[in-house]
């Protein structure tokens, strides 16, 4: 698992490391230039004549470091100045005056001519303020620019916090960070500007952070080694039973991607509580899946209990099992919530919102199941919308859940709008999972799972051919599956999202963006599962083997 930080982790990590570890500036600076000519050398980039910007921060000293080591490898270089040389940090002064007494050509205008490299180090992480006037005259120009372009850290003008665009930006084709990836280099647009992403050590690590924790992580391949184990001595009730509620008559293929999912994911036996119109295909489509069909003849009755001017039981009791319907006058029968709570008891983990649909009949059963579950509780689809109409629910929470909001189910949940959402998507999910004791998975081209304990995931699995419909319904089945299986749902939230995307990277592989489908996904998630059980048994025999 890796660790991101934001502008004032990475100060902080720096400024422990410089007074408490006392570790000069210039050896981070020092090492800063030679990961950054070790990567261009790594990337085998052009740097017969190279042009590098450096402001007068300590970015800008990182860029003049790296101007000396190109210099000395025999690489044509000139150095932009661009601000006040007075204004420098002691740093960069330093950095310049070995500039110049190496003869580096240093300038401050843009030349007229093109170069094969240009660099960025006119900003660091710590820009707060849109870039305007010269300097985003010059950014616009440098990339306008036919030279591949490095940025140093962070692209000037990218966020380090939120990955937006403060003004404009410098459009990178590799950027060289430093210690930790940004969060600003993987949300977007951040990560547009990015270009690859490559990170160098100088110095600073886990020791640098002193008493505090990272806030903010990332999964990656090895942590694939947290999936649930498979057991020789077993049988599908070791694997857990998962519940899928949903599918309302015309919307079977939401409830079907959600078991098929969880069934995939490993999970032991699913069941699907779902209208009796979706019985054939189902069947058809998911024989494996146990079916408990809801039949209008048999499970629904007229309301016991007279409503009020409110549109409320009389009966608080009854309130908590079913609301009745408006404009109707069915409701469920007291048979049926006996049915619901026995699947209730028999599941390790629910999921409830795929296909539910918004009708009455549809919030009566998010209202009886939100009272009722033991287990983890998956809240994904048309169930966030029901609960965005009813508060008090939040209220009356028992039990873990995970919600699953994409960005407009999120804005309905919040209230407030898509776009204040995007600029600070951490923020947001963080606040609404602390605020609701919930589990937040906010759904995005960079989802985040944060935790009711203030940890956050970002997931930096997953490809734009994943924006197909049933893809969230996949990732519901996927984290249930996990859940069934004995994970906590801390845990399998963030590493359903990574295995999700994982999928669908390898469904891209197969079948491309543009063609990419629910079912590649799911397919693709069996071929991360089988690449996974293989690389581990191969591990294995060769402990076995060492240990011989």
């Amino acid at each position: 698992m890796q660790i991101l930080v934001n502008s004032r982790e990475m100060k902080e990590c720096d400024t422990n490391t410089i007074q408490y570890f006392q570790v000069p500036s210039l050896v981070l600076m020092e090492r800063a230039a030679l990961g950054v000519v070790e990567a261009i050398e790594t990337w085998r980039l052009d740097c017969s004549d190279v042009l590098i910007a450096c402001g007068m921060g300590n970015n800008g000293g990182d860029g003049l470091a790296v101007a000396r080591l190109l210099h000395q490898k025999g690489c044509a270089v000139t150095v932009l100045l661009a601000g006040t040389e007075a204004h420098a940090s002691e740093e960069t002064k330093r950095q310049l005056a070995i500039v110049r007494q190496y003869g580096i050509s240093t300038v401050q205008t843009l030349p007229q001519k093109e170069y094969t490299l240009i660099v960025d180090a006119l900003f660091g992480i710590g820009l707060s303020r849109a870039v305007t006037g010269a300097y985003a005259e010059l950014i616009e120009a440098l990339n306008e620019r036919r030279g591949a372009k490095l940025a140093i850290d962070i692209p000037s003008g990218i966020s380090g916090d939120q990955g937006q665009i403060l003004g404009c930006a410098f459009r990178a084709d590799l950027t060289v960070t430093f210690a930790y990836k940004k969060v600003g280099l993987l949300l977007y647009p951040g990560s547009e500007y990015a270009g690859t992403v490559v990170v160098r050590p100088i110095g600073i690590g886990r020791a640098s952070w002193r008493e505090r924790e990272p806030s903010v992580w990332a999964l990656e391949p090895a942590d694939l080694a947290l999936l649930p184990k498979r057991r020789a001595h077993s049988n599908k009730g070791s694997y857990g039973h998962v519940l899928v509620i949903g599918g309302t008559p015309g919307m079977a293929g939401a409830a079907l991607f959600s078991g098929r999912a969880a069934a995939v994911t490993g999970c032991g036996l699913v069941k699907i509580l779902t209208w009796e119109e979706n019985r054939v295909i189902l069947q058809q489509q998911f024989p494996e899946a146990v079916l408990d069909l809801i039949c209008r003849r048999q499970d629904f009755q007229a309301p016991a209990a007279p409503m009020s001017d409110s549109g409320v039981c009389s009966d608080e009791a009854d309130t908590k099992r079913a609301c009745a319907s408006s404009g109707t006058s069915a409701v469920f029968s007291d048979a049926f919530f006996a049915r619901l709570e026995r699947n209730l008891r028999w599941a390790d983990a629910v999921v409830i919102g795929p296909g539910l649909g918004i009708s009455e009949e549809a919030a009566q059963l998010l209202t009886a199941v939100w009272h009722l579950h033991t287990t983890p509780l998956i809240v994904d689809a048309d169930a966030l919308n029901l609960l965005a109409q009813r508060d008090a629910l939040w209220s009356e929470l028992a039990g873990e859940v995970i919600v699953t909001p994409h960005l407009g189910e999120m804005a309905r949940l919040t209230g407030r709008t898509i776009e204040s959402l995007q600029a600070d998507l951490l923020a947001a999910a963080g606040a609404f999972a602390a605020a609701q004791r919930v589990i937040c998975v906010c759904k995005d081209a960079r989802t985040v799972t944060a935790l009711p304990n203030g940890a956050c995931y970002l997931n930096t699995s997953g490809n734009h051919g994943m924006a197909t419909a049933g893809a969230g319904d996949v990732l519901t089945g996927v984290l249930a599956g996990l859940v069934a299986q004995g994970l906590s749902a801390a845990e399998a939230a963030p590493l359903g999202v990574y295995l999700h995307g994982l999928g669908g990277d390898a469904a891209r592989r197969k079948t491309g963006a543009y063609g990419m489908l629910a079912g590649d996904i799911i397919e693709g998630i069996r071929e991360v599962l089988r690449e996974t059980e293989r690389k581990q048994e191969d591990e294995h025999l060769q402990q076995s083997i060492c240990g011989r």
